[in-house]
């Protein structure tokens, strides 16, 4: 992994050393940008200035129904041959159609595979459940990674990344659940926990049910009985849309003019002081994502 230095004293910033950074692409199809040589350039180009090492592209399963396979191998060969290695993540929201022109797209090529997968199943929300909504998903997933094709003795991609983003380990209407935090505990590579509070850039105090600590609590103890590392992916929010509180002022150059990495950097130092949190030999921080491209680019262009 490059290393970029900090430009007054040639230090590198702990959050330079984060082994995963991560953008989410809203976008990436309904903006045009796939598929587009110029648009494509200039997204690998923010992206390596702004330091990121992974990106998730959403409406991927669309744009395969579209018939864009080709442009997606071209711009995944783009992001691969960058310095340095641009990982790609399809986002996933579901286990319909939409995975199933991913995995057509991953089964179906030797080269140009996605380094990830990453859920977007919201199955903590009122009509949904782990067990219906979430459980069979993963199943898909472990597929991808584990089963060799028909007539093979390997699988096609072992090393693809089953990447679970998380907002509340719980069924809907039912407190945080250990069963379910095991469960994602076992078959994940990265959880991405969402981080989504006023000043997300301190680890919040807060002891209610979805609280940051909580979570992490609950996933150090899954951690710890089933003697397991947690691979934890800290995102913060920059859509100023959003329902949920977002921290895109931290960040604008016209407001607090903070690098995205400086967040993580300041979440981590209260994480590590912090005694709220127990087990910790269990969980590994990897680094952070920003969620989303679109106002990410505004507050820093």
């Amino acid at each position: 992994m490059a290393f970029n230095c900090d430009d007054d004293d040639d230090t590198i910033s702990l959050g330079l050393l984060a082994q995963h950074r991560g953008i989410y692409i809203n976008d990436f199809y309904t903006a045009g940008i796939l598929g587009n040589s110029v648009l494509e350039d200039n997204l690998i180009d923010w992206i390596d200035v702004n330091d990121f090492t992974d990106v998730y592209l959403y409406n991927i399963g669309a744009a395969l129904g579209d018939g864009l396979d080709n442009d997606l191998r071209i711009f995944v060969d783009k992001a691969h041959d960058a310095m340095p290695y641009l990982r790609v993540s399809f986002i996933s929201a579901g286990f319909g159609d939409s995975f199933t022109e991913i995995e057509h797209y991953h089964d179906g090529r030797r080269d140009s595979r996605p380094d990830g997968i990453l859920s977007e199943i919201e199955f903590w929300n009122s009509g949904m459940d782990y067990a219906s909504n979430y459980a069979p998903w993963i199943d898909k997933v472990n597929d991808l990674k584990f089963t060799p094709p028909p007539g093979e003795t390997v699988p096609l991609n072992p090393g693809v990344t089953r990447q679970f983003y998380i907002g509340k380990i719980k069924d809907p209407g039912l407190p945080p659940s250990l069963t379910i935090a095991k469960e994602l505990v076992t078959h994940h590579d990265e959880i991405f926990l969402t981080n989504y509070h006023t000043d997300a850039w301190e680890l919040s105090s807060s002891t209610a049910e979805n609280s940051i600590v909580n979570k992490l609590n609950l996933l150090s103890q899954a951690g710890m009985e089933l003697n397991k590392e947690v691979n934890i992916v800290i995102l913060f929010n920059v859509n100023q849309t959003s329902a949920s509180p977002e921290i895109w002022d931290y960040f604008s150059t016209t407001g607090m003019n903070n690098e995205f990495e400086d967040a993580y950097v300041e979440w981590f130092n209260d994480y590590d002081a912090s005694t709220d949190i127990t087990n910790k030999a269990y969980l590994n921080i990897k680094g952070f994502g920003i969620y989303r491209y679109t106002d990410a680019i505004l507050a820093r262009p």
